[in-house]
């Protein structure tokens, strides 16, 4: 896929556009910059995708000690965690910290050709494969 097109029921924030276009290869950082903006550190917390780093991330922020090392480990685990997410779970996640009540869609954008879906983007030997019945 080339682009990933999001569409806001209002105008996103510093544009006149309702519509906000992202080369896939930018969704990670772009999603990434969208989390280290929350001001709040509990909806930060609580933002972060999974458990784990979740509860890491607050057992940081409440400790008056933790180290700019500690914090510097915890980002590049976070990178690492969005690095393997697939693109559907990036696209959620921004939209997650975007306002997701106004977010009304997002379009899988390859050739040219708008898709519902990731998956008709990709080479059919990208595609996942259904798994097949286990028969009892």
């Amino acid at each position: 896929m080339d682009t990933i097109i999001f569409v806001k029921d209002r105008n996103w924030p510093g544009t006149n556009s309702h519509i906000y276009e992202i080369p896939s290869a930018d969704l990670g950082v772009k999603a990434m910059t969208s989390w280290s903006r929350i001001e709040d550190m509990q909806a930060a917390g609580y933002s972060l995708p999974g458990e784990a780093l979740q509860n890491r991330y607050f057992a940081l922020s409440n400790r008056d000690d933790a180290t700019q090392a500690e914090w510097n480990e915890f980002i590049d685990a976070l990178w690492d965690v969005v690095h393997s997410m697939p693109p559907e779970s990036l696209a959620d996640w921004f939209t997650e910290m975007n306002d997701p009540v106004t977010v009304k869609a997002h379009y899988w954008v390859h050739d040219g050709v708008e898709y519902l879906d990731a998956a008709h983007t990709m080479p059919r030997s990208e595609q996942p494969q259904p798994s097949p019945m286990k028969k009892e």
